[in-house]
């Protein structure tokens, strides 16, 4: 497939730790790429997709989709509404259901909620935030998941200072019981100088009952209407063939895919340790 020359652009939905390989033989080919989050597991790796689309005169988006999502751009534009409010701290919580690991991942022993669902949230507050992260200490639970046989952690907790001086606090599980209405949960906070910011992802306004429980569908991820899908899950597939016919920037890039995994890589580094870790760059 790589050989044909009608094929100018690959996207790399493969599971979390096998995006690596993929990517690097499309890169090869000379085929630019769309690789969804995370970019790879290891910084190394990261590096390694960047620097070879380099070489090979293609480029490399990351699906970030949580940038499209309606309310963080709306976050984003406030922020940078009033440059001279400072953010002094910011909390932001990403969570799964149970269903995720146990269910829908066979290979969900091979990830974590750092990796499967906190790259989103370490890229949308280097977004947020215009800077990078340089020291981090997190904490984490294996309970639950390993009583099942599943070896990872159920729920990992960081504190993430940032080169602007605002520390984030960054909660990421999945193991909500599955009668949660939602496959997922969410909030955003934000305190600054003149301003505090509250985001819930979960309830977006529509409630829908039946006889066994209740829902609460995301209308803005991915919606249909007229047989067509429309949506921030989707769009960024759109804007990046877009953004190629044009030949302007990607809205997420391999460098935030590079950064984001660098966190990632952070948080287990002290999870290890046990203590802080500074960040390198």
């Amino acid at each position: 497939m790589f050989d044909s020359e009608d094929i100018d652009a690959v996207v790399i939905a493969t599971p979390d730790p096998f995006n690596y390989e993929p990517a690097i033989k499309a890169i090869n080919a000379k085929k630019h790429v769309l690789i969804e989050k995370p970019m790879a597991l290891s910084v190394e790796e990261c590096l390694s997709i960047n620097d070879s689309a380099i070489k090979n005169g293609v480029r490399v988006a990351v699906d970030f989709h949580k940038r499209w999502d309606p309310a963080a751009i709306s976050i984003k534009n406030n922020l940078e509404s009033e440059k001279s409010d400072k953010i002094l701290h910011g909390y932001m919580s990403m969570d799964d259901i149970i269903d995720v690991p146990t269910k829908w991942l066979s290979w969900s022993y091979l990830s974590s909620p750092a990796f499967f669902l906190g790259v989103h949230c370490y890229d949308l507050i280097r977004w947020y935030m215009q800077c990078e992260a340089k020291e981090v200490y997190a904490k984490g639970q294996k309970e639950e998941l390993k009583l099942r046989g599943i070896d990872t952690y159920d729920s990992i907790q960081a504190m993430i200072t940032f080169e602007n001086g605002a520390v984030w606090t960054v909660e990421n599980s999945w193991i909500i019981p599955s009668s949660f209405p939602k496959s997922n949960d969410g909030k955003t906070l934000i305190l600054g100088n003149n301003r505090y910011i509250r985001m819930d992802s979960q309830n977006r306004g529509l409630e829908i009952f039946d006889n066994i429980k209740s829902f609460t569908p995301n209308p803005y991820f991915i919606n249909y209407f007229d047989n067509k899908p429309f949506g921030f899950g989707i769009q960024p597939l759109a804007d990046f063939i877009k953004d190629l016919e044009q030949n302007k920037p990607f809205l997420a890039d391999g460098k935030d895919g590079i950064e984001a995994t660098r966190i990632a890589q952070a948080v287990h580094q002290s999870l290890e340790k046990g203590s802080p870790v500074i960040i390198d760059h």
